[in-house]
């Protein structure tokens, strides 16, 4: 007893409009440090005999699955999975993860599709989703929170079918505390961003080394990811990515990925699209003028023959529209981009 005061944080008590609410997940005995290990211990835990996941991903996710269960599915042109794929393959107890691409679900024949399959676990990658504005698909929801805003890391699983939930009652948690180094590190990029937001240099590559540290492992999300996650009111975020897509989509529509103008599900980005040789050179463009658009991705795992989805690769840019900006901080964004693109 006694001594210096540790770091005090609002207690974890989800008020109405919480993320964490929000995303009907109760409390953090599912949350670990990134979403990989979340998953990871899913795989773990149910044992599928194949795990099949988009070709159009982060290459990161398969540290989570055995190379022997590993499949792949590629997307279609609406970045929708490819159901022909997997019609007539799918066995009894093998999973499926598809993603809400850029905050949008994919769509009623997928959700078709999935319900067709009651003996395959579902789980519905919610990296890039804060609220895609429709009856959850998957019986498991998988979030990674630090996408969408500024927490230090954390990947959290929310059991969503009776048949996740019955699975859930003894699936193990984290086996380790959070380590206080590694939550450090991650949190140093993102202070140094807040105080000195002006210095580039200093917090991009604090957090490129922070990003590079978050390997598979059993610890826990950190209390103060907790704590931030589940006091955050998801109504102005939400609000937020929505009005500054609208003003995107209808400043750039030539380009946009996406047809909605004015969407129900909470956008993650504005992806747009352009061929590989002009999109090096926007990026560049925009580099210069301190804006840092993002590539969605440039690994992925799709197999040679996924043509259409290394040709994603290779040709999408994603524009940030979230809640940090208003619609000036757009303005600016579409005419950088439109001068850059020329």
């Amino acid at each position: 007893m006694g001594g210096f005061f540790g770091l005090e944080v609002p207690e974890a008590s989800q008020p109405e409009n919480g993320l964490a609410a929000a995303w009907k997940i109760a409390g953090p005995r599912l949350a670990w440090t990134n979403a990989t290990s979340a998953l990871a211990a899913l795989v773990v835990h149910l044992g599928p005999g194949s795990v099949w996941l988009p070709g159009y991903i982060c290459a990161s996710i398969l540290a989570a699955v055995p190379g022997r269960a590993l499949r792949f599915f590629p997307l279609r042109e609406d970045m929708s999975p490819e159901i022909a794929a997997m019609q007539g393959r799918l066995s009894p107890g093998d999973m499926v993860l598809a993603v809400n691409m850029f905050g949008r679900d994919p769509g009623a024949e997928w959700r078709a599709f999935v319900k067709d399959h009651p003996s395959v676990t579902f789980v519905e990658d919610c990296a890039q989703a804060l609220d895609t504005s429709v009856t959850p698909w998957g019986d498991w929801r998988l979030f990674s929170p630090r996408k969408l805003l500024g927490v230090p890391e954390g990947g959290l699983l929310a059991a969503v079918s009776g048949q996740a939930r019955a699975q859930s009652a003894d699936l193990r948690g984290p086996s380790e505390a959070a380590d206080p180094a590694d939550v450090m590190a991650r949190l140093g990029a993102a202070l140094s961003r807040l105080e000195r937001p002006d210095e580039n240099d200093l917090w991009h590559t604090v957090h490129q080394s922070s990003e590079a540290g978050l390997a598979l492992s059993g610890r826990a999300m950190s209390r103060l990811s907790w704590a931030l996650l589940a006091a955050r009111d998801s109504k102005p975020l939400a609000a937020a990515r929505r009005r500054n897509f609208r003003q995107l989509a209808v400043r750039l529509a030539r380009h946009a990925v996406l047809p909605e103008v004015d969407p129900a599900f909470v956008p993650f980005g504005f992806p747009i699209s352009l061929p590989p040789d002009v999109r090096e050179r926007v990026r560049g463009r925009l580099h210069a003028r301190r804006i840092f658009p993002a590539v969605h991705w440039s690994e992925i795992p799709a197999p040679p023959d996924f043509e259409a989805d290394h040709a994603r690769a290779r040709s999408l840019l994603t524009l940030p529209c979230d809640h940090r900006y208003g619609l000036a901080d757009m303005e600016f964004l579409a005419d950088s981009f439109l001068e850059a693109s020329t």
